[in-house]
């Protein structure tokens, strides 16, 4: 039977999304949320049509953007639709990504017991697998040399983290009126970091929920290596890493940013550059990259790269 949270709008964000998966993840939310809308950031094929092929009681509004204004304007133009739809909480997904049954309703009774007993929630995730190694992620904490992973205590439901994906987070509205939207001139890359790490500046709390679980992929592909211990790196084109670079530079610059995050993202920032640049077989675009959102991220340039 399905379990519905009319409190809770899902949304999907799309580019050029591959339309199997997105069926998949529409048809795996129809049967936990009233509300689906999904924003899409000028993709070529027609969400409209794809929205009336689907065989589901309660189809998605779409809402086009018209061209690629990234990922922070397209979530900001979902949770305001949310908003005035009358929601209670959103909850966010990629294309990419897949709940499984009844992680909505689990989610919601983490946020909802956290909420009860005071707790100023910003945001509550679900644990991941990805669809091809199937392993269940663990949730970041950060240190001053790096990011460690947390899991859940035996018997506990949820564990405190200190940044959350987007993809899967449950969010109150009432914490986005109280936090502000996501911060649009990122455009991808650490947009979830940065509003993670601005709740938290303002006293609110994120939380893993351990049972509640999602499918997602990470990366264009990934390979596990091994130092000190087997590492699983996920690879990307070449243009995601001007991102990741400028906006770690631009985040530098912000005082609400912890030294800790700050410390760590450097650290993780040199060993892309070192790795990548040998091991990448787009070593020279990718690190063409990386320097030209160094100086990019310097020069204080935001939104999409020109």
């Amino acid at each position: 039977m399905e379990n519905k949270v009319p409190s809770v709008c899902a949304v999907i964000i799309t580019f050029y999304p591959d339309l199997g998966n997105l069926r998949k993840l529409v048809e795996s939310l129809s049967g936990q949320v009233n509300d689906i809308v999904i924003v899409d950031n000028g993709s070529p094929d027609s969400m409209d049509l794809f929205v009336s092929e689907l065989s589901v009681a309660n189809k998605p509004v779409v809402l086009g953007l018209g061209e690629n204004l990234g990922i922070g304007h397209a979530q900001n133009v979902g949770i305001e639709y949310a908003r005035n739809s009358g929601a209670a909480y959103v909850v966010l997904f990629d294309q990419d990504s897949c709940p499984e049954k009844d992680m909505v309703v689990k989610l919601l009774s983490a946020a909802t017991e956290l909420e009860s007993t005071g707790v100023p929630l910003a945001a509550v995730a679900p644990s991941y697998k990805d669809f091809d190694g199937g392993r269940l992620s663990s949730f970041v904490r950060i240190g001053y040399f790096g990011f460690s992973r947390i899991d859940c205590a035996p018997g506990n439901r949820v564990v405190e983290a200190d940044f959350l994906i987007s993809s899967g987070s449950m969010i109150p509205l009432s914490a986005i009126a109280r936090i502000g939207g996501v911060d649009a001139s990122l455009f991808i890359d650490h947009v979830d970091t940065e509003w993670c790490l601005r709740a938290k500046s303002k006293g609110f709390k994120l939380f893993g929920v351990n049972d509640a679980i999602m499918l997602h992929s990470l990366g264009d592909r990934r390979t596990r290596f091994w130092f000190l211990r087997w590492r699983t790196v996920p690879y990307h084109s070449p243009f995601r890493y001007y991102y990741m670079f400028r906006n770690s530079v631009l985040l530098q610059k912000r005082s609400y940013m912890p030294l800790r995050w700050k410390m760590a993202d450097f650290a993780r920032c040199l060993r892309a550059l070192v790795f990548f640049g040998i091991f990448s077989s787009d070593r020279m675009a990718c690190v063409k990259m990386m320097l030209r959102g160094t100086r990019d991220g310097i020069a204080g340039i935001t939104g999409k790269m020109k």
